[in-house]
């Protein structure tokens, strides 16, 4: 075998050497896989969530007819689902570090008393303060405590207001009669929708348009209503409930702002909102032969 082959197998050698090195880096230890936390509960048996904190109001949240529900103090409103699944990934979380809790102090780690408690039907997780070094949360369970990325603080410690539905029609069935300042649209029995007062420039989709927009208006956030008096609403009629939906129109800028008053909640919409859903949209311009030959 000559020099130049010998070279080139050493060679070989060394890089195969230093790839295994990199993959198995002997002497030093693998690095943690993070485990679920050890729980039988699953998120969809769950019906019941409380949340109890040292300085703040029990949150309390139930599901039924298929759907969560938030009791804000006075009312059980509907839940924004995704803030709901986001609390209920409790349950699926993952740790890569985990303690018998009877090694530790708890009180130390703040689990004794807990700062927060979630409880998802008779299951309890008992929050604590984070550690310095990865900013990770210590969450108890039964006889184990575990250490968890901190990524549910900010649901644990929000206002009941924050789980509340954003959508205006959360709940509800489609809408049958639109009663807005200065006009009102109704669609009777199989015929298109109408306008009262009538005008020839309003179409049928431009008030299909209208309806629309209102059946899918979300807000960007919900806060209590203090029942300030207003001067204007909007009555939503819409199937399968009795009773139509009134909206107070608290504010028209710089944000839109309606008022549910009898659930005590107002819906901050974005700005810019007020014009789409108050007015028909404007007619498409038509584009006549002159117009195509020009281009």
């Amino acid at each position: 075998m000559t020099a130049r082959a010998l070279l080139n197998l050493g060679l070989a050698a060394l890089g195969l050497a230093l790839v295994l090195v990199v993959i198995y880096r002997p002497g030093l230890e693998p690095e943690a896989v993070p485990q679920p936390i050890i729980t039988s509960l699953s998120p969809d048996a769950v019906v019941s969530i409380t949340v109890t904190r040292e300085s703040r109001e029990q949150l309390t949240f139930t599901r039924h007819d298929k759907r969560w529900y938030v009791f804000t103090g006075t009312h059980e409103l509907p839940a924004a689902e995704f803030q709901i699944n986001a609390l209920l990934r409790v349950l699926e979380t993952t740790a890569d570090t985990r303690y018998p809790a009877e090694s530790l102090d708890l009180a130390q780690f703040g689990l004794e008393p807990p700062q927060a408690t979630v409880t998802f039907n008779e299951q309890e997780f008992r929050f604590g303060t984070t550690e310095a070094l990865q900013r990770r949360r210590y969450l108890q369970l039964a006889d184990s405590v575990y250490l968890v990325a901190d990524k549910y603080q900010h649901l644990v410690s929000a206002e009941p207001y924050n789980f509340v539905a954003r959508k205006l029609l959360a709940g509800r069935g489609a809408i049958s009669r639109l009663e807005l300042p200065g006009m009102t649209l109704s669609q009777p029995a199989g015929m298109h929708w109408q306008l009262d007062p009538a005008s020839d420039k309003a179409s049928a989709d431009a008030l299909q348009q209208l309806v629309n927009r209102w059946q899918n208006a979300s807000a960007l956030y919900v806060t209590g209503y203090d029942g300030a008096e207003t001067t204007e609403q909007v009555t939503i009629h819409t199937t399968g409930q009795a009773e139509p939906l009134v909206l107070q129109v608290v504010s028209n800028a710089p944000n839109l702002v309606l008022a549910n008053a009898d659930r005590g909640i107002r819906y901050h919409l974005a700005p810019g909102l007020e014009g789409s859903l108050f007015t028909l949209p404007e007619p498409e311009e038509e584009i006549t032969t002159e117009d195509t030959e020009g281009r």
